[in-house]
């Protein structure tokens, strides 16, 4: 009896011991399951990323490593049945009239002329140049190689002496000038003054009395080239005395808004003596006594 009950006690001791291995087991494959399932949740996104991408790949291709370029999309059209125009704004104000061009300006037809009209309306052509230029001489204090008409400077030699014979040192600081100079020169303005300040003191290629070889810049003192030039003796002097040798001032003081330029007390323009007596006599300016005069244009 007793080994009878020996062995009932082992076996019973054997199930339970199986039983509670099965439990532990058992708990184990909860908490498996429980960690997957928390895991799952947590990276759902993930996941789901996951499963779209593998089942959007196609089998036994390899992902491209370069993406193509994109195309840019195709204008749209608007509909046969739509106005384009509809979402427009409306102007506030009708489109002004297009500016009308400045007229051309006149060419004229002979430089040689002594009363050729040259201003800003006017224009000389390109390779005029005069034919007997003289290259003014030494005691006439210029400071460069100069040139003037013929009779220009045949006249000029007589004022210089009779300036002289008064006690007026006078400098010839600039006479003609051809127009690819005047070019470089008031592109040179231009660029350190601005062009529309330029263009009150300088003239453009063309447009400038120098070319004609007939104008001369005066100077010899401290003032030259300024406005106060016309204060000192020599300013007076020729503002006095030029005309009764052919000289007159191109550019008088307050008549810039007639003549296009600053006044300028040195710059005289050879036009013949009896027609600067006729000049001097009408008080006009040279460009208006210019304008009554017969003119020759291309």
């Amino acid at each position: 009896m007793s080994r009878r009950n020996s062995y009932v006690t082992i076996r019973r001791r054997r199930k339970a011991k199986r039983s509670l291995r099965i439990r532990r087991l058992g708990l184990i494959l909860l908490g498996v399951a429980v960690a997957i399932a928390v895991l799952a949740y947590l990276y759902r996104s993930d996941l789901f990323a996951w499963a779209g991408a593998a089942q959007e790949e196609p089998a036994g291709e390899e992902p491209s490593s370069k993406e193509p370029d994109p195309e840019e999309p195709p204008p749209e059209q608007p509909s046969q049945d739509e106005d384009p125009q509809l979402d427009a704004p409306e102007p506030d104000e009708p489109p002004a009239d297009p500016q009308p061009e400045p007229p051309a300006l006149k060419v004229v037809a002979d430089g040689d002329y002594l009363l050729a009209l040259v201003t800003k309306e006017t224009t000389l052509k390109k390779d005029y140049e005069p034919r007997d230029l003289v290259k003014i001489p030494a005691y006439m204090n210029p400071p460069r190689d100069l040139y003037l008409r013929a009779e220009a400077f045949a006249q000029l030699e007589k004022l210089w002496q009779a300036a002289k014979e008064d006690g007026v040192t006078l400098a010839v600081l600039s006479a003609y000038r051809s127009y690819s100079y005047q070019v470089g020169l008031f592109n040179s303005y231009a660029k350190k003054h601005g062009e529309a300040a330029a263009n009150r003191f300088s003239a453009r290629a063309g447009q400038s009395e120098h070319q004609l070889g007939t104008a001369i810049d005066f100077g010899g003192t401290k003032y030259d080239f300024t406005d106060a030039f016309g204060e000192t003796p020599q300013g007076k002097w020729l503002a006095e005395n030029a005309h009764l040798f052919g000289f007159a001032m191109s550019y008088p003081k307050r008549m810039e808004h007639i003549t296009g330029y600053i006044y300028e007390p040195w710059h005289f323009r050879y036009i013949g003596v009896e027609m600067a007596e006729k000049w001097k006599e009408s008080g006009l300016t040279l460009c208006e006594f210019l304008e009554l005069q017969t003119q020759y244009w291309e």
